[in-house]
């Protein structure tokens, strides 16, 4: 077994160990990107947790960049793109590490 297949054997077999638990969303939202036709860029979250979220888009993201989503109009989060590769249908599935988790009270 080579030392690849050894660390691949690794990750299948053993349990998840984030920090936080993840939870099954679904819901769309609109993130601004520089250089996106109209600016802006539609994703979907397949799943979210305290530290993170994971979700699928047709933008074009690199690992590190800085994104700032909002969520709702009192949700606001800054988080850094951690791990980018493909999904189904052309789109692509992102990991993203939150830094900054803000309310901003709505009257």
């Amino acid at each position: 077994m080579t030392a690849q297949e050894r660390i691949v054997n690794e990750r299948i077999s053993s349990p998840d160990q984030r920090r936080h638990p993840r939870t099954p969303v679904g819901a769309s939202f609109d993130f601004a990107l520089p250089g996106a036709p109209e600016g802006r860029c539609r994703g979907v979250i397949a799943d979210l947790s305290a530290g993170g979220m994971t979700f699928e888009s047709d933008a074009e993201l690199e690992e590190g960049m800085t994104l700032h989503l909002r969520l709702s109009p009192a949700l606001q989060l800054r988080g850094e793109v951690r791990h980018a590769g493909s999904a189904p249908a052309g789109r692509r599935r992102y990991g993203v590490r939150f830094h900054k988790i803000g309310y901003v009270p709505t009257n």
